[in-house]
């Protein structure tokens, strides 16, 4: 099957399935490593696969397209514009006209690549391009758009984020085959669409289980993973209950990978304004492959965020053999822990530090506990488990699709100027 992926991709992250002489490529849309897993995935079960995916540093004219190849494998680089708001050039800024320049160089991209089935990642830009191809397609939602509405600060982010709402509102009233990443995305999302939503969940990098965290005796090592210095994220109780937990056991270490969580930062800047104790290592953002190795030193993974629309960070702790110290309400992420996580509440610092100080010194988890996590992560969310649920997917709509254009055929007039009909599924 030649199968279309729209989504988020960024050239490090597919470097290692493209020709190694290639000339060197846009950066893409760095943030969601998982697409590359997939895309390497549905190659070895012998698909062909063709991605698009948007970068900001390419020329913002119509033909700019860069297209790289691999074994079984083609990449369109489409435009996007950098600023959101701002002109760029003689160009409004993107959310201005809701990705319109943005989605029309995905839409011809899809139309001249020509797959069997174009499955689209997050209900945005990637998806309203494939709904607009006329191809059979499966859009995957990936996070909750109200949610992440209402928690917005700012009136440019704010606003920014319930333009994106109104887009995947857009989206799935649209969309014929839909699934989510988790059964708590299932319920957020369910009212908007015309269609059932299955649950399909996010695919594990096989390279996190192949990396076995070792305990070494008397280390407490902390890892934290935070993309952005947010409400959502909730970063600042999680470095007030380090500061308390560092108080009461001095060498513990805290070390933190994302955007925002550099070396002089904001959140660095915030933790020495507060005055805060503790050993704190901002590293900030970093590629996947450095987060995966950093698991495999550390001794628990610190989960604070509020909100969850899946939690691959989690499930990656858990395959690498990292006890979880998370949010018992933050959306998906009791139901990707299961019984093998300290699961509290994450907006008291003292409720995260009294979970760490126990995971670390009082009651570690047995290896027995440890192996059954991560037997729980391989059945559920390995990349193979995951490509073979979209296949049926995808099955599933081209089946519906040829069964459409066999009912409409059958059903034409038979005059000269009658055009055939758009399939019910394809019509927009």
């Amino acid at each position: 099957m030649h199968v279309g992926l729209a989504g988020p991709i960024a050239s490090a992250d597919i470097a290692r399935l493209l020709d190694p002489t290639a000339a060197p490529l846009p950066r893409g849309y760095p943030g969601a490593p998982l697409l590359a897993t997939l895309i390497e995935e549905l190659i070895a079960r012998g698909h062909r696969v063709t991605a698009f995916t948007l970068s900001s540093d390419m020329p913002l004219v119509g033909d700019a397209n860069i297209v790289a190849q691999g074994p079984h494998l083609a990449v369109h680089f489409v435009p996007m514009r950098p600023r959101a708001w701002p002109f760029n050039g003689h160009r409004v800024g993107r959310i201005v006209d809701l990705y319109a320049f943005e989605r029309r160089g995905l839409e011809r991209a899809m139309r001249a690549a020509a797959p069997d089935v174009m499955h689209a990642h997050w209900a945005y830009e990637f998806a309203w391009a494939a709904l607009r191809s006329g191809i059979p397609h499966v859009v995957t939602c990936h996070d909750a758009p109200l949610v992440i509405a209402r928690m917005s600060r700012g009136p440019r982010h704010a606003g920014y984020r319930w333009l994106r709402a109104l887009m995947a509102r857009h989206v799935l009233r649209r969309a014929c085959r839909v699934t989510a990443v988790s059964p708590y995305m299932q319920a957020q999302i369910d009212s908007w669409c015309v269609v059932p939503v299955a649950v399909v969940p996010n695919p594990i990098d096989r390279r996190a289980f192949a990396i076995r965290h070792k305990r070494s005796p008397g280390r407490a090592r902390i890892c934290m993973v935070c993309n952005g210095w947010g409400e959502r994220k909730n970063p600042e109780p999680a470095l007030l209950a380090f500061d308390r937990l560092s108080r009461s056991h001095p060498g513990a270490e805290l070390v933190i990978c994302g955007r925002d969580f550099g070396p002089g930062e904001r959140a660095e800047q915030w933790w020495r304004g507060q005055g805060l104790a503790g050993m704190v290592e901002f590293r900030g953002a970093v590629c996947h492959d450095d987060v995966l190795a950093l698991m495999g030193e550390c001794d628990v993974l610190l989960h604070p965020a509020l909100e969850e629309s899946f939690g691959v960070v989690v499930a990656e702790a858990m395959a690498v053999g990292l006890p979880i110290v998370a949010g018992a309400e933050s959306g998906a992420v009791p139901w990707v822990v299961g019984p093998w996580g300290r699961l509290v509440d994450v907006r008291r610092p003292q409720a995260m530090a009294a979970a760490l100080s126990e995971v670390l010194f009082a009651t570690p988890a047995s290896a027995e506990a440890v192996e059954a996590a991560r037997t729980s992560i391989l059945q559920r969310f390995s990349a193979s488990a995951v490509a073979i649920a979209y296949e049926a997917q995808y099955a599933s709509i081209l089946a519906a699709a040829r069964a459409d254009a066999s009912r409409l055929g059958a059903n034409q007039p038979n005059h000269d100027d009658a055009g055939p009909e758009v399939p019910r599924c394809l019509r927009r």
